[in-house]
């Protein structure tokens, strides 16, 4: 397989000569505009999009990680009768799902169990869960919480026993409250 070479700032420059200008480096910016990280130092290295997760006291820190946001709306169609197409209603807009993939990594030479038992518990727990991510921030509202709906630890091939792959996905958890009469 091979690969290309694309030189961004001799593109432009073909097509626009004297309007376009590439920036040599991305902006410094490690804030979004609701001040989530999106770039932060773990151990000495830049991670990008860290996620946090809080249950009770406990809190994890996951430096890599990948997070996917889908959502779905409820819509009534209505056919009307010797018509193309549907009337569409909006009805509301339903939970958001954020999928998360990542590796927990041991500080030393140990298997992450801390941070696996603590994944179960977060797992297995009747109380929300804070979900912090530059990502869901955009999407949940100030209270972060999540349910978490489904946990999986993928076999590994005994590589290294420090890096253990995880993925989860929870759904938001917009109403804490319900008011009976």
């Amino acid at each position: 397989m091979s690969s290309l070479l694309i030189n961004l700032k001799e593109i432009y420059r073909a097509y626009f000569p004297n309007n376009f200008t590439v920036e040599e480096k991305e902006p410094e910016n490690n804030t979004t505009s609701l001040g989530s990280p999106v770039r932060e130092e773990y151990m000495g290295r830049s991670v990008f999009l860290p996620v946090k997760l809080k249950c009770g006291c406990d809190e994890l820190y996951i430096p890599c990680a990948t997070i996917r946001v889908t959502g779905q709306k409820t819509v009534i169609r209505t056919a009307i009768s010797e018509r193309k197409g549907t009337v569409k209603e909006q009805f509301s807009v339903g939970d958001y799902e954020f999928s998360v993939s990542g590796v927990l990594i041991a500080k030393g030479s140990m298997m992450p169990d801390r941070e696996m038992l603590m994944l179960k518990r977060f797992y297995e727990s009747t109380e929300p869960v804070e979900l912090h991510n530059a990502v869901s921030d955009l999407f949940l509202d100030s209270s972060c919480q999540v349910c978490m709906t489904a946990l999986e630890f993928p076999e590994t091939q005994g590589k290294t026993v420090r890096h253990r792959p995880f993925s989860f996905t929870c759904e938001s958890d917009f109403v804490n409250t319900l008011v009976l009469k």
